[in-house]
């Protein structure tokens, strides 16, 4: 008589197109901030610290947008308006990303692709919330609210795990792609090994072991490049399906009246 997980509310249309962008949402924030950091540690060998710093203009240009959302959907904007425009900044984030990511990017060229960042989740998290309540009554508010909230979770989690297992793919991919191409008989190649092979001898190593040892450093080379072309392609598809999105996210209508307030009283 009373469930805890009112499963009738998601007959609602906006509520259940909220829940599917809830979930796209929580993919594409907590994925980003998975892997950001990963790739300035793993590739670029930054501190935890440096990295968790990053991201705080994101954070702080997020949180202070956020009040002006509200003030802007109450004097009647749009919210689906507002979701395709952040749907749009996140994929110029990612695709920003994706332009710049190399095995030796300096700090200054992530700032202002993460400001986009912080842009895009501002004009995301509350205009997908009042989408998704705009058409609920009474109770069916705190309802529709807590599946949001459950599916930008879900979202997150699934994000990284997805992430993780297709950047574990591609890593492998790219590492093959790449070795092909380095033939040892190639004077490019060679051109790269002798030099590395005489600063081994000359280090004490005889010729054998000093070519082993140059090949497990091309070898090291190549898996760091495979690894940047991975997050390259994280931050591609992720954009990807945001872009996609923004057509399915206009033909959503809202009928509730210009300047009309959710009535909160019976959402508990």
């Amino acid at each position: 008589r009373n469930p805890v997980v009112q499963l009738r509310v998601l007959k609602n249309v906006n509520l259940r197109v909220g829940t599917i962008l809830s979930f796209i949402m929580g993919f594409g924030l907590y994925g980003s901030t998975f892997i950001i950091p990963l790739y300035t540690q793993q590739i670029l060998g930054w501190s935890a610290t440096q990295a968790g710093m990053l991201m705080v203009p994101a954070a702080l240009t997020t949180a202070f947008l956020m009040p002006f959302m509200g003030k802007i959907l109450q004097k009647g904007a749009r919210p689906n308006m507002l979701i395709s425009l952040g749907m749009l900044i996140f994929f110029v984030f990612c695709f920003w990303g994706y332009k710049i990511l190399t095995p030796d990017t300096g700090s200054d060229a992530f700032f202002w692709m993460l400001i986009m960042r912080g842009i895009a989740m501002a004009l995301l998290f509350i205009p997908i919330t009042m989408m998704s309540l705009s058409t609920l009554k009474g109770r069916q508010i705190g309802d529709g609210a807590a599946f949001t909230g459950m599916m930008r979770q879900l979202g997150g989690s699934f994000g990284i795990a997805l992430i993780t297992t297709f950047m574990a793919q591609q890593m492998m991919v790219h590492r093959s792609v790449l070795v092909s191409k380095m033939d040892v008989n190639s004077p490019a190649v060679m051109a790269k090994v002798s030099p590395v092979k005489q600063s081994f001898i000359a280090k004490g190593m005889t010729p054998e072991i000093a070519l082993q040892s140059t090949y497990k450093l091309m070898d090291g080379a190549v898996m760091r490049q495979a690894a940047v072309l991975s997050y390259m392609d994280v931050f591609l598809y992720i954009g990807l399906l945001f872009l996609i999105c923004i057509p399915f996210v206009m033909l959503v209508r809202s009928k509730k009246n210009k300047g009309e307030k959710l009535d909160l009283s019976a959402a508990h």
